[in-house]
């Protein structure tokens, strides 16, 4: 298929940049978009009873909560490792979840929308934050506010490394060293008060 539409000078922006746009039929639009809502609902819907256990879930559908956490340090060093193992799997996954619809809606607000490039990328930027606020309520109590604000917020930084770089693997460093700051110093306080 050809990376390139009509006679505009500009660049199409499609999914699967990598310095030639890839167009996708409207089977492959959806098919992404199915995948994508299959991920979803495996990260929302399915429970894992400890850290050991769900690294094959993890593996395969990248799911676990924040509630994790409150447990994490608690079953030793295996578990721990599994902890981190685990939930460095779930970034990636999570890093996927944002950026292929990000990738996609430039596509559609460049193309279809008419919008210039600058502001079909600086729209995909903000929903994609916003898609992926959605996915968190759940992992934060149902706090809303928490889920679109504060992870939402931080989901604004962690895509301008992908659009500074356009490298997957930097904004899955940027949000395994943001997530395991954050959890280490629980898992440290609960290995202490385990070993008391």
């Amino acid at each position: 298929m050809s990376g390139t539409s009509g006679s505009s000078a500009a660049p199409v922006y499609e999914p699967f940049y990598d310095g030639t746009p890839t167009a996708l039929s409207t089977r492959q639009w959806i098919l992404m978009w199915a995948s994508v809502a299959v991920g979803f609902a495996a990260l929302v819907l399915i429970p894992q009873p400890g850290n050991l256990v769900a690294l094959i879930p993890r593996i395969l559908f990248g799911v676990a909560s924040n509630e994790a956490v409150e447990d994490a340090g608690k079953g030793g060093v295996l578990d721990t490792a599994a902890f981190y193992v685990g939930t460095g799997i779930q970034l990636v996954g999570e890093e996927v979840f944002t950026i292929v619809p990000f990738l996609a809606l430039p596509y559609f607000l460049y193309a279809k929308a008419k919008l210039s490039r600058k502001t079909a990328i600086v729209l995909a930027w903000l929903v994609s934050a916003v898609w992926f606020g959605a996915a968190h309520p759940q992992t934060y109590d149902w706090n809303v506010a928490q889920a679109f604000i504060v992870i939402g917020g931080a989901r604004l930084i962690l895509t301008l490394a992908y659009i500074r770089t356009k490298n997957l693997w930097v904004s899955t460093g940027a949000h395994i060293i943001n997530d395991w700051t954050l959890f280490t110093p629980a898992i440290v306080i609960n290995a202490a008060l385990v070993t008391l």
